[in-house]
């Protein structure tokens, strides 16, 4: 569990498990302390098995997000009846959100190969960018211009959207916009 045990929430406003939510997550496991932990232990290693069977890159690090947003919601008053139920839930929420952000970084990780196929075609990738981004509608190239020059917190909250909504958006721009840098250097 780290550092983190005694802090709420994080540098970047995160949420973190506090003594108080690990004492009510321990709580729910059982009024035995010891056999709760010895429970909170099997919970864990069973999220990591599932979470390295699933391929995830860092299992260890989901199985405790997993029992930490556990923690969190018991720790909110949220009622769970059957808790390793609950837990496997968010367990595969957290699956579904593992994979989202590794098609993120792959999506990353083409541009940049394609960025980096020698200096002649960098004049005619950077022409083809230009020329797409002209093409916009210009409510989409206003704020996918914004997106990489501010302060993504405060463009969300200018924008009255969430950073969620914000990153969404920002990603459906940057997809046709990669799309169509690739169709004009097809060409």
């Amino acid at each position: 569990m780290g550092d983190s045990v005694n802090q709420t929430t994080g540098a970047a406003g995160r949420w973190e498990l506090s003594r108080e939510a690990l004492d009510g997550l321990l709580q729910a496991l059982g009024p035995d302390r010891n056999a709760a932990g010895r429970r909170y232990e099997r919970m864990r290693r069973k999220l990591i098995d599932l979470f390295s069977w699933r391929g995830a890159e860092t299992p260890e690090e989901l199985a405790d997000e997993t029992l930490n947003r556990l923690a969190r919601r018991l720790h909110q008053g949220e009622p769970i009846e059957r808790i390793e139920s609950y837990m496997l839930g968010i367990a595969r929420l957290l699956l579904k959100e593992h994979a989202r952000r590794r098609e993120q970084r792959s999506t990353a990780l083409r541009e940049i190969q394609v960025l980096r196929r020698g200096t002649a075609g960098e004049t005619g990738m950077q022409d083809a960018l230009e020329r797409c981004l002209a093409s916009l509608p210009e409510p989409s190239r206003l704020l996918i211009a914004r997106y990489y020059s501010e302060d993504r917190a405060a463009l969300a909250a200018d924008l009255g959207v969430s950073l969620l909504a914000l990153r969404t958006r920002a990603l459906r721009i940057r997809r046709k916009l990669y799309d169509s840098v690739m169709a004009c250097n097809e060409e």
